[in-house]
């Protein structure tokens, strides 16, 4: 990020991380390629079904899912009406397949953020099937480390959308340029930037830690 290489003394309160593809690994490809290969789900309707970059309109049945507009039934229902084969059991979990495991690495980088003093959060574009899934602390015992998690079916907002940047620091009672998000996605970077916050597209951990130690130093200056 622009702010931490440059060395600018940027004031940061608090960094909010993306949770799938930041904080734990996603299969999203994998179930996709199931869904059309085992359950006869049309690529096409599954490009529709899945979209979630909340550009367009009418919204997908995820981008619906997102922001809390349908429930599980509903959700689970939209794909199984378009799927040749009905398995109702097998798309479920089919869709809760996408959810990986922890990435302790990344993990590493918030402790070590927590010990600066720095504040932890997560922001999360993500749906009451996954919440499910997440909310198990034997599978997800690191993320109890975060001060605040914000899911965007929870908060009826989601990212890239500026009202999901301004409820979470209006949450955290601290304006929005001190406000740093860590994002595997382009679309929610430069969204974010526009709305006021400071943002960090996330490649891997090992760049992620660089970025925090330049953070830190800044800091400490």
């Amino acid at each position: 990020m622009t702010d931490l290489q440059s060395g600018q003394r940027a004031v940061i309160t608090a960094v909010i991380f993306d949770m799938g593809g930041v904080l734990i690994d996603l299969h999203s490809e994998a179930a996709g390629r199931e869904l059309i290969e085992r359950y006869g789900l049309p690529s096409d309707s599954f490009v529709r079904l899945t979209r979630s970059c909340f550009e367009s309109h009418p919204r997908s049945i995820t981008e619906l899912a997102m922001i809390g507009e349908v429930g599980t039934p509903e959700y689970l229902e939209a794909f199984l009406r378009e799927c040749s084969v009905k398995d109702p059991e097998g798309l479920r979990i089919n869709r809760l397949s996408v959810i990986g495991r922890e990435r302790a690495n990344v993990f590493g980088v918030v402790e070590q953020l927590k010990r600066a003093g720095v504040a932890c959060c997560v922001l999360s574009n993500t749906i009451a099937l996954h919440w499910e899934k997440l909310s198990l602390t034997r599978e997800y015992p690191s993320l109890g480390l975060f001060d605040r998690v914000f899911a965007s079916h929870l908060i009826k907002c989601a990212k890239p959308e500026e009202s999901s940047f301004s409820f979470v620091a209006d949450a955290l009672h601290i304006p929005m340029s001190e406000c740093l998000l860590v994002d595997d996605t382009p679309l929610n970077v430069e969204r974010a930037k526009a709305a006021g916050w400071q943002a960090l597209l996330f490649s891997d951990a090992a760049e992620l830690r660089r970025n925090v130690h330049s953070l830190l130093h800044a800091r400490n200056i």
